[in-house]
């Protein structure tokens, strides 16, 4: 796998575009795009072997009908060389039009998600962490459901339509089919998204998460929506303040110190010199 290269593209969309009007809060402008990925397949079929054999033992069920292995790269090697693999990270970086690291805390790094009738798949929610790419490690054939669905507009509209009892409207969801050997790669923070309900067969998913190296800070995983699914300890309470002290502050008053808020203009100059003429 070449970094530079420019991969086989399935689908491609900005960000504003699915959003429907300009942003601040982002990493780049990047909204979502399934490419080639040309990952190892005997190193994925490594990774989803260990997965399945964790699953009783690791898998937990919830928030948001999802069952999957929270911080995966902890238990399985393969994970967490994919995950830190440089070439990886120059390409993803390339195709965000940002510097990309690893997600840094150890239950959010990289998940392994299995869907099914039974299991289920993942309701509407936007992402907490910046960047995510989804590999597919095996999908059943047939799959009835199971793809990605975007809902395209601001996502407090579509919450406040889902929070009323009604449906997305059909027309305002993109969406897109995974496929064996390739990959997603989305900033689904602040994108209303969801997995569509599995009504037969399944699929096995490795997420990896990312964020900005420049904008570490840019990132919506608050503190409550982490223990949905990890108050089985509290270590990673420890590791986000560490982080929070040690990178996300120091790069926002980096960003502060290089982008001033402009001075307000005199009372002169923004009258015109005619006191109350607006």
């Amino acid at each position: 796998m070449n970094a530079h290269t420019i991969p086989e593209l399935r689908y491609a969309m900005s960000r504003e575009a699915i959003i429907g009007h300009e942003t601040a809060w982002k990493v780049s402008s990047f909204g979502v795009a399934q490419y080639l990925h040309g990952y190892d397949p005997a190193l994925l079929a490594a990774i989803e072997e260990a997965a399945l054999k964790l699953k009783d033992s690791h898998a937990v069920h919830k928030h948001l009908d999802l069952t999957f292995i929270t911080g995966a790269d902890r238990f399985i090697p393969e994970i967490k060389e994919l995950l830190h693999d440089k070439l990886r990270l120059e390409r993803l970086s390339d195709m965000m039009g940002t510097k990309l690291e690893p997600y840094p805390l150890s239950i959010v790094g990289s998940t392994v998600t299995f869907m099914n009738p039974r299991d289920g798949a993942v309701e509407w929610h936007c992402d907490g962490v910046p960047v995510t790419e989804l590999i597919p490690l095996s999908i059943s054939n047939p799959l009835v459901g199971g793809h990605l669905e975007i809902y395209c507009d601001d996502s407090e509209t579509g919450r406040a339509i889902l929070e009323s009892g009604r449906e997305i409207p059909r027309n305002r969801i993109m969406r897109i089919d995974h496929k064996m050997n390739y990959a997603t790669l989305g900033q689904f923070l602040g994108v209303l998204h969801r997995t569509a309900p599995i009504q037969y067969g399944e699929r096995v998913t490795l997420v990896l998460n990312q964020r900005s190296v420049a904008k570490p800070y840019v990132d919506d995983n608050r503190m409550f929506y982490l223990a949905a699914d990890n108050d089985h300890d509290r270590e990673w309470v420890n590791e986000l303040a560490e982080d929070v002290w040690t990178n996300q502050l120091p790069a926002y008053r980096r960003f502060e110190a290089e982008h001033p808020t402009p001075a307000p203009a005199s009372e002169t100059q923004v009258s015109g010199g005619a006191r109350g003429s607006w």
